[in-house]
């Protein structure tokens, strides 16, 4: 079975449930200026059990438009991130104290980050971030965050909001979009 991460637009199930309406409201006080006119129409719920993660992936760019918003719930996890660059282009990683740089043996670099993302915690996926890096959730039962260990829940439930593309990509980031390459 293969994974395709795209959407087919002639399949559209309705509306959002009523339910997330007070989560949209809420995503609508943002203060990303794009978010105040995106019209977030795809949810995507997804529950993960103990050490269960979410592989490395950046979210299709000729499926989905701006802004990707991803509410996390009931259990907290580390969320990981990934840029690959060439290690000519490299800018200077030494202002983030959690930023590592890493020469691999390809002579790629890859910049990374991680973020604690706590129960009922909302995480903004906009410009570079959305276009150009991986993020992924490892698959651990146990995160060390500032030194504190930090147990998986039972589970931990996700919903991801996101706006159906219907036009073509014409990001800043050619060299991550599927639809330019």
């Amino acid at each position: 079975m293969s994974l395709t991460r795209n959407v087919n637009n002639e399949k559209c199930l309705g509306e959002l449930p009523s339910f997330v309406s007070s989560i949209l409201e809420r995503i609508s006080s943002f203060p990303d200026i794009e978010t105040r006119s995106l019209v977030l129409d795809q949810l995507t719920v997804n529950e993960y059990p103990p050490g269960v993660g979410l592989s490395p992936h950046i979210d299709t760019h000729s499926a989905f438009e701006g802004s990707i918003f991803s509410l996390s719930l009931a259990g907290p996890c580390i969320m990981e991130f990934r840029r690959y660059l060439e290690a000519a282009s490299l800018p200077n990683a030494t202002s983030s104290i959690d930023m590592k740089v890493e020469n691999l043996d390809n002579c790629t670099s890859i910049l990374r980050r991680a973020i604690y993302m706590p129960p009922r915690s909302m995480l903004l996926l906009s410009g570079e971030g959305r276009y150009a890096w991986h993020h992924y959730i490892p698959h651990h039962k146990i995160d060390t965050v500032n030194d504190s260990v930090i147990r998986r829940a039972s589970r931990r439930v996700s919903f991801t909001f996101r706006k159906v593309r219907v036009g073509p990509c014409q990001c800043e980031f050619p060299e991550y979009c599927d639809s330019k390459r």
